[in-house]
């Protein structure tokens, strides 16, 4: 208990100066070269629009763990640096930035300043849009139908809880090429645009199953439900009409919105079967424990990316049960979720609770290695640096424009 004390307590130390971070931090960073060798110089310029504050965190901070982006942000920098650029980084809702050199390369996230900063480029500069997740107008279509789903079954009007409100078109239209975390299924949603390249989201270093000791039989009726934000986007709705009354137990750590609490009161106060956590953080004892208990993951997502949450409890060995909206490939491991009714749920649970110790430890073991394979930090830096450079090389296909090869390998690999 003690420990768990302390845990906590320094957790709580770190997301306060965290908040203080992200308070103050800059507008733009300049001439970011995170080689751990500065030789040979830099000879080109790139400027990521994306978040700033990775950049200032402690190397051995918790805080560098709480989400996928902030390593996201700085393996963009270091693959741009491998790559020959010397890199600008601002954040992705900067309307005020003005370029101070000019750009041989331009990455950019989300609608607010992509135009901005795109008419303020030189004519010779690639541009590439970043995308975490599907088309956002297909994103914004997929979470109407929920919500519409919902009302119809409650009766109540909630708000959209993850709906994109900044138009993205003008940066699908105008980029030269476009990477989007995903699956060819979440490619498929831009259809109508030019050079996608979808690449694997990634797991933080050291997540790891712990399979020895777990008890596989009586996990088999117990299911993590391990989310960000989004009540009704992520499908807690569903999932706890599918759950109530039965003999299944879901595990809930997610933030619960005063207003969801409101409809479903029931469900996540009265059901002995639900158990309600909040958000809780990666390897806490909190966390450990319910992957531990349980033997598989579920979500109900109506839209995403890749959820990097997902990826974090099945690189733990919890047999994952997810849509095709989730863009995370299954292969002979997961188990399907056809559609996200109600019904389709229970059966899906009830199939996954079928499955024998035996079959349960296996899969885990599968998911685990797949997850350790396919979605590595490593595996996202070679990704992207082939996306990138492929995209790059059809924009201005020109002997000239070549990358330092054996460098790319030192620094990546």
């Amino acid at each position: 208990m003690v420990g768990k004390q302390i845990f906590l307590g320094e957790v709580r130390k770190w997301r306060a100066k965290l908040a203080r971070v992200i308070k103050h931090s800059p507008k733009s960073l300049y001439n970011l070269d995170l080689r751990a060798q500065k030789e040979p110089a830099l000879a080109r310029h790139a400027l990521i629009s994306y978040i700033t504050y990775p950049f200032l965190i402690p190397q051995n901070s918790p805080e560098l763990l709480r989400h996928q982006q902030t390593l996201c942000a700085i393996e963009m920098v270091r693959v741009l640096n491998s790559l020959g650029y010397l890199v600008d980084v601002i954040d992705f809702r900067n309307i005020h930035f003005i370029p101070k050199t000019d750009y041989d390369l331009f990455i950019g996230h989300g609608g607010v300043n992509f135009e901005y900063i795109s008419r303020q480029l030189i004519e010779k500069a690639v541009k590439i849009y970043f995308s975490t997740g599907i088309y956002w107008k297909e994103w914004n279509i997929r979470e109407a139908r929920r919500l519409n789903e919902f009302t119809i079954r409650r009766g109540y009007l909630l708000p959209p809880d993850r709906g994109i409100k900044e138009s993205e078109e003008f940066a699908n239209q105008s980029a030269d090429g476009i990477i989007c975390l995903g699956n060819q299924a979440a490619v498929e949603t831009y259809q109508n645009f030019q050079n996608v390249i979808c690449i694997h989201n990634f797991v933080f270093p050291g997540t790891k199953a712990l399979l020895e000791d777990k008890d596989f039989e009586s996990g088999r009726r117990h299911f993590l439900f391990f989310s960000g934000p989004g009540n009704i986007h992520k499908g807690l709705d569903v999932l706890l009409e599918a759950f109530a009354g039965s003999e299944f137990h879901l595990h809930i750590c997610q933030h619960i919105d005063e207003r969801f609490a409101v409809v479903y009161h029931q469900e996540l106060t009265g059901s002995l079967n639900i158990h309600v956590y909040g958000s809780i953080n990666l390897r806490s004892p909190e966390f450990e424990r319910l992957t531990s208990l349980c033997n598989f993951t579920i979500t109900a997502t109506c839209a995403e990316g890749q959820p990097g949450a997902v990826l974090e409890c099945m690189a733990c060995g919890l047999i994952p049960i997810l849509p095709e909206g989730a863009n995370i490939d299954l292969d002979n491991f997961g188990i399907p979720l056809q559609d996200c009714r109600i019904g389709t749920i229970r059966s899906a649970i009830a199939q996954a609770a079928s499955l024998s110790a035996g079959e349960c430890r296996q899969r885990s073991l599968f998911t685990a290695e797949a997850v350790q394979q396919s979605y590595s930090q490593e595996g996202f830096r070679r990704s992207f640096s082939s996306a990138a450079q492929e995209i790059i090389a059809k924009v201005r296909p020109n002997p000239n424009h070549s990358f330092p090869g054996e460098e790319i390998e030192r620094n990546i690999g």
